[in-house]
């Protein structure tokens, strides 16, 4: 599958906004099978741009959570112990 630099800009855009690869696949008309074969296809273009919005989004996600239990809010840090001990077992 080869995508233009205009549908992998928007892939990424699509998985910032946490569609899944199949509405993805839809909004910028290819194959929904095909392509999410190759979003799950280690170094395709197609994963890197997924991924790179995904990451992009959990990443903002992630600096408001710390920084609202930075500021104190309680669910925040409940979060973040959260995430904290998702990371720890993954290692």
């Amino acid at each position: 599958m080869h995508l233009s630099e205009e549908q992998l800009s928007g892939v990424e855009e699509m998985a910032y906004r946490c569609f899944s690869p199949e509405l993805t696949a839809i909004n910028i008309e290819v194959d929904e099978i095909e392509f999410c074969e190759a979003v799950s296809i280690p170094g395709t273009e197609e994963r890197k741009a997924y991924y790179k919005g995904f990451i992009r989004q959990q990443t903002e996600l992630c600096e408001s959570i710390i920084k609202s239990a930075g500021n104190g809010s309680n669910p925040a840090q409940q979060q973040l112990l959260s995430l904290i001990q998702i990371l720890a077992s993954s290692l």
